[in-house]
């Protein structure tokens, strides 16, 4: 009978530190994903403006992804913007109706001629904060002058 109490405390005390152990174990890192080159370094070429866009954390993904894409838009279009009226090419005028007509028809162009070129998912927080969704628009500058132009 006392050789039956050993056992048994001898197992329990087995089987807690067994258990106390496994509790004790760290969960491993999550495998960070490689962040795409195009976020950290926006392309530039000749033909093209280019704009990064980045969603805040929603309950749904198409609604991240839509908000990424907008803010990506939105960015093109200040881009385009400053780009123009600082090389004043385009731009001879900086009245108020002058401006708020460039940014009307530039949020037209967001929607008509601008495309997505490049969707990043972060789920794990590899570049940022983690379930943020990343995009790159790009809009031809050829386009982008043609509609400026339009306004004068």
């Amino acid at each position: 009978m006392q050789e039956k109490k050993q056992y048994l405390f001898l197992s329990l005390g087995i089987f807690v530190f067994i258990l106390w152990g496994l509790g004790c174990s760290s969960t491993p890192e999550p495998v960070k994903e490689p962040v795409p080159e195009w976020i950290e370094s926006m392309p530039e070429d000749d033909a093209y403006y280019y704009a990064l866009g980045v969603s805040g954390p929603m309950p749904r993904i198409n609604d991240a992804w839509d908000q990424a894409i907008k803010r990506a838009r939105a960015e093109l279009g200040r881009l385009i913007f400053t780009h123009v009226r600082s090389s004043d090419s385009i731009i001879a005028s900086t009245r108020g109706e002058y401006v708020q007509q460039i940014v009307e028809i530039l949020s037209d162009a967001e929607l008509n001629y601008t495309e997505v070129i490049e969707r990043w998912f972060d789920q794990q927080g590899s570049y940022g904060f983690p379930e943020h969704c990343y995009v790159l628009v790009r809009l031809e500058k050829k386009k982008a002058e043609s509609i400026l132009r339009s306004v004068k």
